[in-house]
């Protein structure tokens, strides 16, 4: 008897850590189960936030946008500004407050390098900074333009059909670069992205424009380009915020003085732009082409290739410049306004 009382007694605990473990390993499951349902809570409400984010970063872009297009398509033309008396809209990528929170920045291109049309003394000097040799310019810059004419003649130290398929690499198209990023289908410059890009040398370069030149809005990149020192680019650049134009007058003068029939390639603000609009907390920002076409009936100005580019491969200034504001505009400027721009 005491032996089948010890064997029923064994048999009921067994049953009772049983029932225990099952208890257990279902609170468990419960519990990883309601945080897995926590955790796609707290990611969906992640992602509902981000949308709203985006689409009201959106919706601030756009209405910044259509002011800057209307200031720009619709005021007078100066040196290194769009605008109204003494108020202006500098084009040398300098922030401005937009609608909201955001910041634009329009960039004259004639501020910037043209791929497209190399001016070899100054884009050689970029080419230095963003990870060429001295002894590799000229390649790279014969290649430039080889690769954008069509045609099998080549210069002396460029590159044609027959090294590109010796590379492995895609035939040069003959003809101007599209966008900026094509420059590395060009010969020999794949080699420098990764310094290229480090060093942000996109922003001082475009594949748009014409051939004019504006030191009043050239990046600071470029302004090392044109010959000046680091302090003399400190000092232009400090001018700029403080509307001096001290060593700018100076350096238009030598300009002209060394120039043919006192004619400098120092121009003024050109029809051609880049706009950049970003916002607080968004990891990336907008960038878009544009073009004043105030010449042609029913079509002020034109957009091209917009693209969202992470935010730390731009240059983003540091302050938020107000929004010029105009009162009154005199006869004299509204005439102005009415005269088709010129391209000089």
């Amino acid at each position: 008897m005491r032996k089948i009382r010890h064997r029923h007694v064994f048999r009921g605990r067994h049953r009772s850590g049983f029932a225990l473990a099952a208890v257990l390993w279902l609170l468990a499951g419960l519990t990883i189960l309601a945080a897995m349902i926590s955790q796609s809570s707290q990611t969906l409400a992640k992602r509902q936030a981000q949308l709203r984010q985006r689409a009201d970063a959106e919706q601030d872009f756009l209405s910044t946008r259509s002011e800057a297009l209307y200031w720009l398509a619709s005021s007078r033309v100066r040196a290194d500004s769009y605008g109204w008396g003494d108020q202006y809209l500098k084009v040398n990528g300098r922030g401005y407050a937009g609608v909201g929170k955001s910041v634009i920045q329009v960039q004259d291109t004639r501020g910037l390098l043209g791929l497209n049309r190399p001016n070899r003394d100054r884009l050689g000097p970029l080419l230095l900074r963003c990870g060429a040799t001295q002894s590799q310019i000229d390649s790279l810059l014969d290649a430039l333009q080889d690769y954008q004419e069509p045609g099998n003649l080549k210069r002396l130290n460029g590159a044609k059909a027959l090294e590109y398929i010796m590379a492995g690499m895609p035939p040069p198209r003959g003809a101007p670069l599209a966008a900026e990023p094509e420059i590395w289908q060009v010969y020999g410059w794949k080699a420098l992205q990764p310094v290229w890009e480090e060093k942000h040398c996109f922003e001082d370069v475009t594949v748009h424009g014409d051939s004019g030149f504006n030191i009043g809005t050239a990046t600071a990149g470029v302004l090392t380009s044109y010959g000046l020192s680091g302090e003399q680019t400190d000092q232009l650049l400090r001018e700029r915020e403080s509307d001096d134009s001290g060593l700018m007058d100076i350096l238009t003068a030598r300009d002209r003085a060394t120039s043919f029939m006192g004619m400098g390639s120092t121009q003024g603000a050109g029809q051609e732009f880049r706009v950049t609009q970003s916002m607080p907390g968004m990891p990336w920002v907008l960038r878009y082409d544009l073009k004043l076409t105030t010449d042609v009936e029913g079509r002020p100005w034109e957009l091209s290739a917009p693209r969202r580019l992470p935010l730390p491969s731009v240059m983003i200034p540091a302050g938020r410049a107000a929004w010029p504001q105009i009162d009154e505009i005199s006869e004299t400027e509204l005439n102005a306004i009415t005269q088709p721009k010129l391209p000089f």
